[in-house]
């Protein structure tokens, strides 16, 4: 077994994979290698790749999941190699940058030689990028490509449920309903009030009703 690796950035502990509504994660348990991860922003790709994580950590592997920030040194990429999995997010962000350009290309290189699973996410697709290094092009558009998808009422209403569940709490239906009328329906959003009421739950030791609903979160 592989010495385990620190997980660059701490992962958020409710983004089980079991926990996406959509096919996009059992899609994503059957693919090794490169894999290229679209959507538009509010999908659940964060979720998805620190999911990942969380799951290889847990079969004993090493994990690296990394927020792609233009505050980032490219060199932070040279030797991730190493990991089992290397996860990440939001590469669109950086990838402006000719520095940035080349240390992906090398990365996704490097893992292919040491067989590493590389998972990127990004909000845009490949042909959308603009990309000065065609060879980094070419390796994307090689990579395997995964889309998201956009959920209906009625799944982010299962997603809000299943995220409370994990918690340990109740959402009946009709306090869903409410959250989602009167609430930003960005699943990012959606998941922060469940974080929310989590915190007064346990706070306040009250079961969750719209009443209870209005004075914690405010809506």
């Amino acid at each position: 077994m592989k010495e385990q690796l620190p997980l660059r950035f701490r992962l958020e502990n409710h983004t089980d994979l079991d926990d996406y509504v959509g096919v996009t994660a059992d899609r994503l348990r059957q693919l090794d290698g490169i894999v290229l991860l679209t959507g538009a922003g509010g999908t659940g790709k964060s979720h998805l790749l620190q999911g990942l994580c969380h799951r290889s950590v847990a079969d004993g592997g090493s994990a690296i999941f990394l927020p792609m920030l233009t505050s980032l040194d490219p060199a932070i990429l040279g030797g991730l190699e190493s990991a089992d999995l290397v996860c990440l997010d939001d590469i669109n962000a950086v990838l402006k940058e000719a520095a940035w350009q080349a240390a992906l290309f090398h990365l996704i290189n490097a893992c292919r030689d040491h067989a590493t699973c590389l998972v990127m996410s990004s909000a845009v697709t490949t042909d959308a990028m603009a990309l000065e290094l065609e060879d980094l092009r070419s390796r994307l558009k090689a990579a395997y490509q995964v889309q998201t998808e956009v959920l209906s009422d009625r799944e982010k209403l299962e997603v809000i449920r299943l995220k409370a569940g994990r918690r340990g709490f109740e959402m009946p239906a009709e306090v869903c309903d409410f959250i989602l009328s009167r609430a930003d329906r960005d699943m990012h959003h959606l998941a922060r009030l469940v974080d929310q009421l989590d915190h007064e739950t346990l706070r306040q030791q009250k079961k969750v009703t719209i009443p209870f609903v209005k004075r914690a979160l405010g809506l």
